[in-house]
């Protein structure tokens, strides 16, 4: 521990420790960022350097910024990497692909997509999943090859989703208020869809109108829809007595991280907000804010006024859920001895933990997902839930499925998708080990490019000779390869035949001159 930012094996635990589910089954807290900080070579350049900020982060959102920065750096310092790809306002460089004025926007609307030029292939437009293409770029620059798998993943994850919201940010067709009108986010008959939300048609929204300082903010749709709302605490106080607007409680249609981003920008850009409650990976950490640059809030201390007492009405809190009545503050860090982190009604019925998956009270309760949000569930009850191992999480059934190539259960909306295959794997090591398969099963191999091909057509044969045997030897080549070759006189042509020696003296194929003698 001599080179990070905990000086005990206390400490440690504090930021990486096992967490203790319901069933009994431990995780470790902040997986991602521990697979990032102890790469080996990461800490060997920082001892060389005396540089230790890479190994000196105890958030996902500094990591990010931190991460992102680095391989921006890598990028444009490697030299070999000549063309520019511009993307959200950031300049990468690339050996292979370049953006033009488009800038990655696909002309055809695809939010989900980057438009790039195929530098090595004629020039030619092409367009990529946006995850897909970020993965590429990174892959090319010299730290980003350092980036455990679990990282890469989260980064291009993230990347996807910001790009879809800035895509479609090209073209509002949302309008934002910022209101009182808590009851109306809070009603079903005012939102699109399911919003997955435990507090909806509870008649709960007078705990914002009373007993806190808030404001209702949310996106409607042109039908006059909500599609995505979220609380802003407007007098939030941090422990240097500084005043932050901090929105949080981010809740969108079906659970859409993108219309929750959405939401988000266009409280920043209206100068709403101060920070948010962070999107994504993390977001269930009470003090995983982050300023309106992204910059991680998780040093400071946060609390806020709060005149509750035992039997008002209280909405469920999952940030500032830390309550002293005595003092009338709840906060966001433990100092408060009542917790507002629940479902109930009121404070007086706190005394059991409720079930707000069946809806019912009962001894003991277990974290679950339901289309990605959160639900607290009967630890005796969880026939609807299937655990998944790789992030130690309890899933709805609907929600996974197995990897039809290492038969372990993965979230459905985690998967990657093969488009050689035409199935659903959890992780790109499964999905590159099925497409291999599948490729040498049913796809034409070429002996001369490695590779497999899908159509036989895009194959033929050349003769390889062998000096060894002093005979000619038939392999197999791509119709490319093989065209390009004899364009440069490295392979020669004989009636349909292709050889890659001939004899100089006669200009023939080895033995060719024999057989006609023999003739």
């Amino acid at each position: 521990m001599l080179y990070y930012n905990f000086n005990n094996y206390e400490e440690f635990k504090e930021l990486f420790g096992l967490v203790k589910h319901g069933n009994g089954v431990k995780s470790r807290k902040n997986k991602i960022l521990l697979s990032f900080i102890k790469n080996r070579k990461l800490l060997h350049d920082a001892v060389v350097s005396g540089d230790y900020s890479l190994v000196h982060i105890s958030d996902m959102a500094t990591m990010k910024n931190l991460v992102t920065n680095e391989i921006i750096k890598s990028s444009n310092d490697n030299m070999k990497l000549s063309y520019v790809v511009d993307l959200m306002g950031k300049r990468y460089y690339s050996s292979t692909y370049s953006t033009d004025g488009n800038k990655g926007l696909c002309e055809d609307g695809d939010t989900r997509a980057v438009r790039y030029i195929n530098m090595e292939n004629g020039e030619r437009v092409f367009k990529m999943k946006a995850g897909k293409f970020y993965r590429a770029i990174v892959l090319q620059t010299e730290f980003g090859k350092l980036l455990p798998e679990q990282v890469m993943n989260y980064l291009c994850e993230e990347f996807a989703s910001e790009w879809q919201v800035y895509t479609m940010g090209q073209l509002p067709k949302n309008r934002l208020y910022v209101n009182n009108e808590f009851h109306k986010i809070y009603s079903s008959e005012c939102c699109e869809g399911n919003f997955g939300s435990c507090m909806v048609d509870k008649d709960r929204s007078s705990f914002y109108e009373n007993a806190v300082k808030a404001s209702a903010a949310y996106l409607e749709n042109e039908d006059g829809m909500i599609i995505a709302r979220c609380i802003i605490f407007n007098e939030v106080k941090d422990q240097d007595g500084k005043i932050w607007r901090l929105a949080e409680r981010q809740y969108s249609s079906e659970s859409n991280e993108i219309l929750k981003r959405a939401l988000i920008e266009a409280l920043i850009s209206g100068g709403y907000i101060d920070g948010y409650k962070k999107v994504g990976a993390g977001c269930g950490d009470a003090r995983a804010f982050v300023d309106i640059n992204e910059h991680s809030l998780s040093d400071r201390q946060f609390s806020i006024e709060c005149n509750l007492d035992w039997e008002d009405t209280l909405s469920y809190q999952d940030s500032f859920k830390c309550y002293d009545m005595d003092k009338m503050v709840a906060d966001n860090f433990g100092a408060g001895n009542l917790d507002l982190g629940i479902t109930d009604d009121c404070l007086e019925n706190s005394k059991r933990e409720y079930d707000d998956y069946h809806g019912y009270y009962c001894n003991e309760t277990v974290l679950v997902y339901v289309g990605g949000t959160e639900y607290y569930c009967d630890a005796d009850d969880l026939d609807d839930f299937i655990w998944v191992d790789s992030i130690d999480e309890y899933h709805h059934k609907d929600d996974v499925q197995r990897c039809p190539e290492c038969g372990k259960y993965f979230v459905t909306s985690d998967g990657r998708y093969s488009e050689v295959t035409e199935e659903t794997y959890c992780t790109y090591d499964c999905l590159d080990d099925a497409e291999s398969t599948y490729k040498r099963e049913n796809w034409y191999y070429s002996y001369y490019d490695e590779e497999y091909y899908e159509n036989e057509e895009d194959i033929t044969y050349f003769y390889e000779w062998n000096s060894g045997l002093g005979e000619y030897e038939r392999k197999t080549i791509s119709e490319r390869s093989a065209d390009e070759l004899w364009e440069k006189g490295e392979l020669h042509r004989f009636g349909n035949d292709l050889f890659d020696l001939i004899d100089n003296e006669f200009n023939l194929p080895f033995g060719y001159q024999l057989i006609k003698i023999a003739v």
